[in-house]
């Protein structure tokens, strides 16, 4: 890049290819400036810098927009970002221009039939001189056509520090909000309205925040090294229990009947994970797991409690399992590369574990494995059970969440590279059945309580909300919020939390569902 006497790089555009002379008539002189600025920043989120560009210069109520919303330099980054292995500037742009139309096809072919005639019509405007602006009108036409949901914002809070997270108990009564100002703040759903019940403190940033099945504990961690047991008694939320470590703690879970909990704290090259025994409020320490050399990433309980999958940077995934109220290792599940997640299937017969691997070139692969618990049998006829890989699936850069569906016939990962993957067994074979793309980072993804609805959350600014018709996941709804949105969580009855990085978390209220079979 070429630098300015000054010192200061400039601010690039790339040139838009092939790009017509704009005649005085333009587009900005044809009546059609009308649109609220919400609107237009919403339809040119999904574009590329050449298409900004080109936009702010033949309407003069959009240029105005841009500058003021900084778009072109949002766009330009995400270009820049997503071609930053590509040294020539010739074939960055035109891997660019390809990009686009590939990108625009394969989300417009998300929402369904409709979504794939307008893909269809795109060679027919390719050529139009104004065909950025015929493509801007036609999204949010589409938009507006597809989504057959409808949310509506029933509470918003500011909070004192960055929201990381938010989630509902099991029951949709009560909503937890960590942040990193060292508390957590619970609201209760009284008479259809939402009130601020508690604030939980701890002395640093809260690391994560659980609840029991039943509803009724909250186990909070924080980077303070500290674990608390929180319990609903008389309608107050009190603190019962306090957990020390020699560390920083960095997950913590209840098991799913609530009577041991797992916690991984360590860092740099020590870990441990302890399981602790609980019920009636007593704890009692269990067995220490402990890595020499090797950190401990995660650890998930089976849905029935009784095992327990433990990630580290060693490549291994460690299954155990309770015998006797012992608890004892059964199952190793190697990897080539760091594993950074785990997770059981709601009928605990597959497991999916995320990883990535650095190459002699220091390029990062990251990958989502799925495995599957099979009976294999030994030459002396006894049947041993192990975990077999069966599927993979790829993505260009960081996983940030992974979830199976409560039914566990689907498996969704929200990733950096701001793809949402849905996959599903198709024939017996796990497959990605759909991708879900954004114009930005996805931070999580999340499904509802019956599993026919998944929300994602994205940089963009959007959460979108997805169903499942006729067998296909389409976009069936956006939220929108004026900055990027971190996290976004179902409760039950379609109720729906949305946290922004401005410091806001939203709650919304499904005010319609389609009544057809979503099966």
């Amino acid at each position: 890049m070429q630098v300015t006497p000054s010192g200061k790089r400039p601010f690039l555009t790339p040139p838009t290819p092939n790009a017509p002379e704009l005649e005085s008539e333009t587009f900005a002189n044809r009546g059609i400036v009308a649109l609220p600025d919400e609107m237009i920043v919403r339809i040119l989120m999904y574009l590329g810098t050449t298409d900004i560009a080109v936009c702010r210069s033949v309407n003069r109520q959009w240029q105005t927009v841009i500058d003021a919303r900084h778009l072109l330099a949002r766009s330009f980054y995400r270009d820049c970002h997503l071609t930053q292995r590509i040294n020539s500037q010739a074939a960055q742009r035109n891997l660019t221009v390809e990009r686009y139309h590939s990108h625009i096809r394969g989300w417009l072919t998300d929402f369904g039939d409709r979504g794939r005639e307008t893909a269809e019509q795109l060679n027919n405007i390719l050529k139009d001189k104004h065909f950025p602006e015929v493509l801007f009108f036609s999204i949010p036409k589409l938009l507006l056509n597809s989504n057959e949901l409808t949310y509506q914002n029933t509470a918003t809070t500011q909070r004192l520090g960055a929201v990381k997270y938010v989630s509902f108990s099991p029951d949709g009564k009560y909503l937890v909000a960590a942040s990193t100002y060292k508390a957590l703040k619970l609201s209760e759903l009284e008479g259809g309205q939402w009130r601020e019940k508690a604030t939980l403190r701890h002395s640093a940033w809260v690391a994560s925040a659980s609840f029991t099945p039943d509803g009724k504990l909250l186990l909070t961690a924080s980077i303070d090294r500290i674990c608390k047991i929180w319990r609903l008694e008389d309608d107050q939320w009190q603190e019962k229990a306090t957990i020390e470590h020699l560390d920083v703690v960095r997950k913590a879970r209840f098991s799913p009947d609530g009577k041991h909990l797992v916690i991984v704290s360590g860092l740099g090259y020590a870990s441990s994970a302890k399981i602790w025994w609980h019920e009636g409020g007593k704890l009692q320490e269990k067995v220490t797991l402990e890595h020499t050399g090797w950190v401990m990433t995660d650890a998930q309980f089976s849905p029935d409690g009784k095992h327990l999958g433990i990630a580290s940077e060693q490549g291994t995934v460690k299954i155990w399992k309770l015998d006797d109220g012992q608890w004892e290792e059964k199952f190793t599940i190697h990897h080539r590369y760091s594993v950074t997640n785990v997770r059981f299937s709601p009928d605990g017969k597959h497991l999916a574990t995320v990883a990535y691997e650095v190459t002699s070139d220091n390029f990062i692969y990251y990958y989502t494995t799925l495995w599957e618990l099979v009976d294999d049998q030994s030459q002396e006829n006894v049947i041993i059970q192990q975990w077999q890989e069966k599927a993979t699936i790829e993505h260009s850069h960081i996983v940030h969440n992974f979830l199976f569906s409560p039914d566990g016939k689907h498996l969704v990962t929200a990733s950096h590279d701001g793809t949402v993957k849905i996959c599903g067994l198709v024939g017996g074979k796990w497959q990605v059945k759909t991708t879900i793309r954004h114009s930005g980072p996805v931070a999580n993804a999340s499904f509802s309580h019956d599993g026919k609805l998944i929300v994602t959350a994205s940089d963009d600014g959007t959460a979108r909300i997805c169903g499942l018709v006729g067998g296909k996941w389409q976009v069936k709804a956006t939220i929108w919020h004026t900055k990027a949105v971190t996290n976004a969580s179902f409760g039950s009855d379609y109720q729906l939390a949305t946290v922004s990085s401005g410091n806001t978390f939203k709650i919304w209220v499904l005010k319609n569902k389609e009544n057809d079979d979503n099966s």
